[in-house]
């Protein structure tokens, strides 16, 4: 019988205003617990939901795929929460200059914003 060790990790509540900068977290974490099996990391994912996120991923909580739930909620939740292009343009139009900030940080949020 293998050996089954428990991880302690307890993820930030789900950032809806930047999910791929929380997923990106995420996946830091699993690296560096060692986390690779798709259902831990779902239910990792599953756990760091607040009401309001879980009631809108109710389709996916409740009806996982058999396979590969982790890409599947990960898929929900930035097609959701992501900013769609025409935000994307109305964001970086709309984007101070420099003020008291460095160019390369100008750069990052400009980046950011695209990706």
């Amino acid at each position: 019988m293998a050996a089954v060790e428990s991880i302690a990790l307890k993820l930030p509540t789900f950032w809806v205003s930047s999910p791929l900068a929380w997923f990106a977290q995420a996946e830091a974490q699993f690296a560096l617990r060692n986390i690779s099996q798709d259902e831990t990391k779902y239910y990792h994912v599953v756990a760091a939901l607040d009401t309001t996120t879980a009631n809108r991923a109710l389709s996916v909580l409740t009806s996982p795929p058999s396979t590969d739930k982790y890409n599947a909620i990960k898929s929900f939740l930035t097609s959701a929460y992501g900013l769609i292009d025409e935000e994307r343009a109305t964001a970086l139009l709309n984007m101070r200059g420099l003020g008291d900030s460095k160019p390369s940080e100008l750069m990052d949020n400009m980046l950011s914003l695209l990706t």
